[in-house]
């Protein structure tokens, strides 16, 4: 095993600590960069395999928004985490990242859920892999990507989101400025300000109106809230409202209701004060879940972390998240 899974097993949690020592007595983990197809789009990975004498289960990692590769630390830790467990993992270049051909920003939810799903096809090619048992992994907003995925696919074996959102893009989007605007010390009005904007990029997005938007971004760039005005779009033909048209109405929660699949969701309290409305996202989905009498799922979210899990004092991924994944990766995907 190299001295970095080893390190970072050992570190996590008694569960890793023991998966790690009998990884270590049976080989090493061999990573190797690979490419696989999505239609004319060349797909970039760095493939992660523990040791093994029969074929082990494996997780497509889906990242989250914007440029995100394998050298994303927050994926790669949770994919030595995914490792320590036995897991075979495919650490994904998202579309346009790293050597991954395309363009994320002129794509939407489908074109990514279906670069995870081919990433599922290119996993279940390989010998060393039990094709039964592949499943997908989303990160934040891969983790609205991956249940449109697993709806359309019963090759999928398995779901597990972290710190992905259970409201709509545009809910979540109106919080997560919100937020933003506080934590740089606004005011109440401009907080209320920043809102009207992101909402005003919504309607843009739903109805054409360009005019109320620029206005009250032009506005915005003449207050305290300038440097937040200015991370919002100039033009009307920036490249990345093609992405934003193409999910400003998406839901994942009829996706959601739709999988037969054992799911794991997982979600730091603290993240409410930052990107995901948590308690609204776990309320959600436990509901969704319960209407449709599904029985193999799980919804942890964790005390004092924020949208990365992470301790923050040691900064490492939170021993409650680790453990629970061990414990669950045991019970629906390594049994």
């Amino acid at each position: 095993m190299t001295n970095r899974i080893v390190a970072t097993c050992l570190a996590m949690s008694l569960v890793a600590a023991a998966a790690a020592e009998a990884q270590t007595e049976s080989g090493i983990v061999q990573t190797s960069d690979v490419t696989y197809r999505n239609g004319s789009i060349t797909l970039a990975a760095l493939l992660l395999m523990p040791p093994a004498e029969q074929p082990v289960p494996a997780a497509v990692i889906i990242q989250g928004s914007g440029s995100s590769d394998r050298s994303n630390q927050w994926s790669r830790d949770i994919a030595d985490a995914l490792v320590c467990n036995g897991m075979a993992v495919l650490l994904t270049d998202k579309r346009g990242s790293g050597a991954s051909g395309g363009d994320w920003r002129v794509a939407g939810f489908t074109e990514l859920a279906v670069d995870a799903l081919a990433g599922v096809d290119f996993l279940q090619g390989r010998p060393e892999i039990d094709r039964r048992r592949i499943g997908l992994v989303g990160l934040s907003q891969g983790g609205w990507v991956a249940p449109l995925a697993a709806a359309r696919s019963a090759e999928v074996a398995f779901v597990v989101n972290v710190s992905g959102a259970a409201v709509s893009f545009a809910e979540q989007t109106l919080l997560e400025m919100a937020n933003t605007a506080r934590q740089a010390g606004l005011s109440d009005l401009l907080v209320q300000e920043v809102t009207s904007l992101n909402a005003a990029a919504l309607r843009y997005l739903t109805t054409g109106d360009w005019e109320q938007y620029a206005r009250l971004r032009s506005r915005l760039l003449a207050t305290d809230a300038r440097e937040i005005a200015a991370g919002f779009q100039a033009s009307p033909d920036a490249p990345i409202w093609t992405f934003y048209r193409s999910v400003v109405a998406y839901d994942p929660v009829p996706y959601w209701v739709q999988l037969g699949q054992p799911v794991l969701a997982v979600y730091g309290a603290e993240d409410e004060r930052d990107n995901v409305p948590v308690a609204e996202s776990a309320r959600r989905l436990e509901y969704a879940f319960r209407t449709v009498n599904k029985n193999n799922y799980r919804i942890l979210v964790v005390r004092g972390v924020g949208h990365g899990i992470r301790d923050p004092q040691t900064h490492r991924l939170a021993a409650e998240f680790v453990d629970t994944l061990a414990a669950w990766l045991q019970s629906y995907v390594r049994r």
